[in-house]
């Protein structure tokens, strides 16, 4: 049985599904796991608001809001949500290890996208970064690519035109660094889209765009850069990013995303040699009870 057909098994057995009654209160963040410790935190500092940066680029992931909306798990906790991701990452990481061996290009860039919107790109970024984060032997940069619609700094409390990677494209005097904001996890950090819009697919498809991908590739090898891109079939900047990743990350809406659409990406991608899948069931009120269930495998296009 494929992962994408145990995801829709997961699905219809309801002894595998989450249960929180929806007039549940917000829970508190659960007990670290035995091997998770609080040295893999960064530094918290009680005086700063979760989620907007600081001015030295330090943010708290805002875990109420993203828990209270059934986005995310806390870090290095047990539960479902947890639990399916680390199956998600694991490929992913395998996949990585085995590219560098067989010299593909930017092999640590993991581009996250999906047909259409709506289907959980960035619920799944924003999990599957925060999973390889509490990796012993790495850390994760997730960067916000969907520069015309920022949804995963907005999941994560940052203000609108934050500075991030277009401004990076744009001022050749900026490091990476000056624009990277550092999370509350040690291992996690942020790369907001940016304070510019225009010309955005000029500006992803520059000689500047891959010349910054190829240095973080390059320079952090022990780093995996997750991109959260746009749609593929709604613009022409996902298929731009494409070009540079080392592997794509498709999610797919059990319930919604057609075959056809699926097919219509993949051409979108120009034949990438390492595609995996992601199939996200969406979240559904049934009877107060919220249902989830993942899988993720590689697929022949």
């Amino acid at each position: 049985m494929s992962a994408i057909e145990q995801a829709f098994a997961r699905k219809s057995n309801p002894q595998s599904r989450d249960r929180r009654p929806a007039d549940e209160p917000v829970r508190q963040r659960p007990q670290l796991e035995d091997n998770i410790t609080q040295e893999d935190l960064a530094p918290r500092d009680s005086g700063r608001s979760s989620g907007r940066p600081s001015n030295d680029g330090y943010f708290e992931l805002p875990y109420d809001k993203l828990d209270a909306e059934g986005l995310v798990a806390a870090a290095g906790t047990r539960n479902q949500l947890s639990e399916e991701y680390r199956a998600i990452k694991r490929p992913i990481l395998s996949a990585i290890d085995v590219a560098e061996f067989d010299g593909i290009k930017n092999s640590n860039i993991v581009m996250v996208t999906s047909c259409v919107s709506g289907e959980g790109k960035t619920f799944s970024a924003i999990n599957l970064a925060i999973s390889i984060a509490m990796e012993r032997d790495r850390s994760v940069l997730l960067i916000d690519g969907d520069v015309t619609n920022p949804s995963a700094g907005e999941r994560l409390g940052f203000p609108p035109k934050q500075r991030g990677l277009t401004d990076l494209l744009l001022n050749p005097n900026l490091h990476v660094e000056d624009v990277v904001c550092q999370s509350d996890i040690k291992n996690l950090k942020f790369l907001p889209a940016g304070s510019s819009t225009h010309h955005v697919t000029e500006l992803l498809s520059s000689r500047a765009m891959a010349e910054l991908v190829e240095s973080l590739s390059k320079n952090y090898k022990d780093r995996v850069i997750v991109f959260d891109t746009a749609p593929i079939l709604l613009t022409s900047e996902a298929s731009i990013i494409a070009d540079l990743a080392g592997q794509i990350v498709f999610v797919v809406a059990a319930e919604s995303t057609t075959q056809g659409m699926v097919s219509d990406a993949l051409k979108m991608v120009n034949n990438h040699s390492r595609v995996g899948y992601v199939l996200n069931k969406t979240r559904k009120k049934q009877s107060n009870i919220y249902g989830y269930g993942y899988g993720y495998g590689y697929g022949s296009k």
